[in-house]
């Protein structure tokens, strides 16, 4: 049986449904810098709960909950939301960069070290629970990958071979994505198996194409953010990829880990807009179902599933 592994347990494939594959649910950042302010809090419960049953209302499956330990992970609560909404979430393991709550002696440990840690939250439980983390996150800096970053992608590498958790990373206004694949590439992983985020915020077609070309699949979760390029850039970004061959691996969600993303925070868009909003603009621009059905259902079925370990 081919499944995905969920806070709640491991799940078959065929149940992960409808799937934003890079969201906020809880989060209480650490670190330095702009990040950690108020705005970034995602601490109410109940308000995490509405937005899940918001979800699930608009025929939400899955939420790939991209916050790990040093941005607030909070596996407790994460299982309590998803068994009353009944939304099926996927935590994760990892870091998101340097800059946004690696430790700073994250060198000193080592890649296995990490790796190991990772490997436990994969297969033990986070958070001193028995939830554990269903795909492991990595990241790094504006337009550099720092000495940690570059370890923490390679203990990644190890840990997914280990476990057959599939990776997703980070980018920093959208930069960086091709030498990420580098490092993993290096260290023989196979990346149709890493996903790339965030990346329409440099929204270079030759870039983007470069990616795709290696077998790895990217995100673009900006829509309805309109401080970060307007949505008909994206739109053409996605057509062309389209005509290119790559619409089985391309994926869409809003990456929402502000109170100011979040409708149930008095704001906006929220979760509801790539359903009620974006798609059907994609589907007025000439988009087809089965286009949009790959976005949104079958490509994060087929990132985030678990695979084989690699012996």
């Amino acid at each position: 049986m081919t499944v995905f592994r969920t806070i709640l347990g491991d799940v078959d494939i065929s149940d992960m449904g409808y799937t934003m594959p890079h969201e906020h649910i809880f989060t209480h950042p650490q670190g330095h810098g702009s990040k950690v302010e108020d705005d970034h809090l995602l601490n109410d419960f109940d308000k995490g709960v509405q937005m899940l049953k918001e979800y699930k209302e608009i025929g939400g499956g899955t939420i790939v909950e991209a916050t790990p330990k040093t941005w607030g992970r909070d596996a407790k609560r994460m299982v309590e939301a998803s068994k009353l909404t009944g939304v099926h979430v996927m935590a994760c393991t990892g870091y998101i960069c340097q800059e946004h709550g690696m430790e700073p002696n994250i060198t000193e440990r080592g890649v296995e070290d990490i790796a190991n840690e990772m490997i436990g939250d994969l297969t033990v439980g986070m958070d001193g629970t028995d939830a554990k983390a269903g795909w492991i996150k990595v990241g790094t800096a504006y337009l550099h990958v720092t000495p940690g970053e570059d370890m923490v992608i390679r203990a990644a590498v190890r840990a997914a071979q280990t476990t057959g958790a599939p990776i997703s990373t980070h980018t920093t206004g959208g930069t960086m994505g091709i030498e990420q694949l580098e490092i993993a590439a290096s260290e023989g992983f196979d990346l149709t198996r890493m996903t790339v985020a965030h990346v329409d915020r440099n929204p270079d077609l030759w870039y983007h194409r470069k990616m795709l070309e290696t077998g790895a699949s990217l995100i673009y979760d900006g829509p309805g953010k309109a401080k970060y390029y307007p949505d008909s850039v994206r739109v053409d970004l996605l057509r062309q990829l389209i005509k290119d061959g790559f619409e089985d691996q391309l994926m869409i969600c809003n990456d929402m880990g502000r109170r100011s993303h979040h409708t149930v925070y008095g704001f906006g868009p929220g979760w509801q807009w790539i359903k009620q909003r974006f798609i059907p603009r994609l589907l007025e621009e000439g988009f087809t179902e089965e286009q949009i059905h790959k976005f949104m259902y079958t490509n994060p079925a087929k990132q985030y599933h678990w695979a084989e370990p690699v012996k």
